[in-house]
């Protein structure tokens, strides 16, 4: 591997991945706005940044293959790739049941993922290695037509090239002719010249001169570089796709997918796992570092209907809540007394669930692990070493726990080894905690806006007067005696979370109600205050694998609420800063989430949409934010027993997570119909006069919304 050379910038300039992606490498328009490959830009840019690094990634297999068949092929054949290569870190495989999280180096990618796509089939990319059987030279008719991409000659030869490719059928006697599909490799051009610049650039650090990182660079310049360089690129392309594969290097895979019976002469092509491969995005806390319950009519509608959200349980993904901090503190036995001050009742924090481990526990190297040792080794070691720091139980019990998690990562390694889904049951008392003071969390966040929705903080107090002690509440929220789910989902010392971990937690949640059944669930509604910015080059607008996630479990039944991010102002941009339409970040692009922005906590009418606020619409032209809701000053408990006011749309989407909660509460009949719930909300909102891509439906409405039905 090539020595990595330390730099500012990224080894590869964006504009560079550009122009090859998107076909941008001619001058005049670009050819295309939609990427090929089914490789996202998101991954392309995190090794242009780094060609040199492993980098995480999220994989969608393909139609009819489930993850785990795509997670023990792309095992197998990482394994049996890395024979004789040093230093490289573990893969770390891990399957969910819509994605497989990988860890893998550019060649890996290029020579073990790429070969296992829809894209490589579809373009016949197997036929290079096979290219001494058809009467023209296939590697030379591609590296041609990458040189013809890349400047060195008129466009117009490719259409000579495609007219020498016809059809079998046609019967033309040519030397040159290539039979359909052939003509597809041709297609594969612009894409097939992008490996060859990665390729050049991970053996020649200094590949791209240092004139093309300028943000001065012209779009001459690197048009008249890409030209120069195009012969040395169009070699390194065919070099790369035409190498011959090790013949076990897919073998585990064809078991699991078999080729056709047209393909079994000879070695057959790999098979067709790979749909799209994401990055495994990094998730922010989506604030800014109560006069709102009356805003939206909450505490009208608790008055009128006498609500009572005792029977709801919301789960909470976030960086975690201070489960025993005095506002989750459940008061339904009676009131305070003296003696205690409430620090005797339990919380309404019911479990407390950490992902922020889940891709080590879902992992092929427990099978590899369990395999070479009877009790896993280091790896297995290192892993329960991990889950025990995150407990919050005393120390006599850390013997117990270490030999239970051993044997459930056993099961866990052994359900993985027979091609099988981990089951969720074998994972869950590994992830689940005891809550705690939250003294050891990253942040407020996830304690703040589990307050907003559900706080109900009381203190005793001396009554004005004859001086008897009387109870005062000191802060609520929404719904004050709704049951909460803690769903850490942080990194441990950081401020992120990845995107694994929350389609983790998501697909536990549909688990976890699967097993409870539809008409009573463990989890009526989730509220995601998290967000990640969508790269508009990638593939579909609300497709994004947390999206994704979302979406699945609405369908199922669940009321799913997500903050629309705090991207709607650039202060940067134009030199002062400027209003940005179509700034809704994941996964508030979800189709079928409620997507909340923020307005003025106590005057929405007045001051309308909160400047940071991200605004619609979606970048393929759906109406987002669906609702705003108060979301700037919010008062919240947060950890210290304190309480502090933050700003941001992820204070905004527990309001709207509270008045679903009222509905499903007053109107059990619509548990499990998340579709309605919404709708409900969205059709009895205020309109705040404002423009749609601004509000949305408008501010949510409690009271408005009980009363529709």
């Amino acid at each position: 591997m090539a020595t990595r050379r330390r730099r500012q910038g990224p080894a590869i300039p964006r504009q560079l991945i550009e122009y090859f992606l998107l076909g941008q490498t001619r001058r005049g328009q670009p050819e295309r706005f939609c990427q090929d490959g089914g490789i996202v830009l998101d991954v392309w840019l995190a090794f242009a940044a780094d060609p040199w690094a492993a980098h995480r990634v999220l994989i969608a297999p393909t139609d009819g293959v489930s993850t785990v068949h795509l997670a023990a092929g792309l095992h197998h054949a990482l394994a049996e790739y890395r024979k004789g290569k040093k230093a490289r870190p573990r893969p770390t495989i891990s399957p969910l049941e819509s994605y497989v999280a990988a860890t893998i180096q550019l060649d890996e990618l290029l020579d073990v993922v790429l070969p296992l796509s829809q894209w490589w089939n579809d373009k016949n990319l197997s036929a290079l290695r096979r290219s001494a059987q058809t009467r023209m030279n296939l590697p030379d008719a591609l590296r041609r037509a990458i040189e013809i991409k890349l400047g060195q000659a008129q466009e117009d030869q490719l259409t000579v090239m495609r007219r020498q490719m016809v059809d079998a059928d046609e019967g033309v006697p040519s030397p040159q002719r290539l039979k359909y599909p052939h003509w597809r490799i041709i297609d594969a051009a612009p894409l097939a010249g992008l490996i060859g610049l990665f390729d050049e650039v991970h053996r020649n650090p200094g590949f791209v001169p240092a004139s093309l990182h300028q943000e001065e660079a012209s779009h001459a310049q690197f048009l008249g570089w890409v030209a120069s360089k195009a012969a040395v690129i169009a070699k390194s392309a065919v070099n790369v796709i035409a190498r011959p594969m090790a013949p076990a290097l897919f073998a585990h895979a064809r078991t699991l997918v078999p080729p056709e019976p047209s393909e079994r002469d000879g070695e057959p092509p790999p098979p067709v796992l790979v749909q799209r491969v994401f990055l495994n995005r990094r998730a922010s806390l989506a604030s800014l570092p109560q006069p709102g319950l009356s805003t939206i009519k909450a505490d009208a509608a608790t008055r009128l209907f006498n609500v009572s959200c005792k029977e709801i349980t919301w789960a909470i993904i976030d960086a975690g809540i201070a489960t025993e901090h005095p506002a989750f503190k459940d008061h339904s036995s009676g009131p305070l007394t003296a003696a205690s001050g409430g620090a005797d009742r339990p919380s309404r924090v019911r479990r407390t669930y950490d992902f922020s481990a889940i891709d080590r526990i879902r992992n092929f190297d427990l099978v590899s692990a369990f395999e070479s040792s009877k009790d896993g080794g280091a790896t297995v070691k290192e892993l329960v070493d991990t889950l025990w720091a995150l407990r919050n139980e005393p120390a006599a019990k850390e013997k117990a726990f270490r030999k239970d998690a051993t044997q459930r990562l056993r099961q866990v390694a052994s359900q993985l080894g027979d091609d099988l889904q981990p089951d969720w049951g074998a994972i869950e008392p590994l992830i689940r905690l005891n809550g705690d003071d939250g003294r050891t969390l990253a942040s407020d966040h996830g304690t703040h806006v589990a307050g907003t929705l559900g706080a109900d903080w009381r203190r005793l107090s001396p009554r004005q007067g004859d001086g008897q002690l009387e109870e005062r509440v000191l802060l609520q929220g929404v719904c004050p005696d709704i049951n909460l789910m803690d769903f850490r989902v942080l990194v441990p010392g950081d401020l992120e979370a990845t995107e694994f971990a929350l389609v983790a937690a998501l697909e536990f949640i549909q688990w976890l109600n699967q097993r409870a059944g539809r008409n009573r669930p463990a989890v009526h509604g989730v509220n995601v205050s998290m967000s990640i910015p969508h790269e508009v080059k990638n593939y579909g607008c609300g497709a994004t694998p947390v999206c994704v996630a979302c979406d699945r479990l609405a369908a199922s039944g669940a009321v799913v609420v997500a903050a629309a991010g705090n991207r709607g102002w650039n202060e940067e941009d134009l030199g002062f800063g400027n209003f940005v339409f179509c700034s809704i970040t994941d996964p508030g692009n979800a189709q079928q989430v409620i997507t909340v922005g923020a307005t003025h906590c106590a005057k929405p009418h007045t001051y309308g949409v909160s400047y940071f606020s991200s605004r619609g619409p979606t970048g393929d032209g759906r109406t987002k934010p669906d609702l705003v809701a108060p979301g700037e000053k919010i008062r919240g408990p947060v950890r210290g027993l304190a309480d502090a006011d933050l700003d941001g749309t992820s204070m905004a989407a527990p309001f709207v997570s509270g008045a679903a909660a009222m509905l499903l509460s007053r109107h059990r009949e619509l548990v499990g119909n998340a579709a309605r719930v919404k709708q409900i909300l969205l059709e009895t909102a205020t309109d705040l006069g404002r423009e749609k891509y601004f509000q949305g439906h408008g501010l949510v409405d409690v009271l408005r919304a009980l009363q529709s039905i």
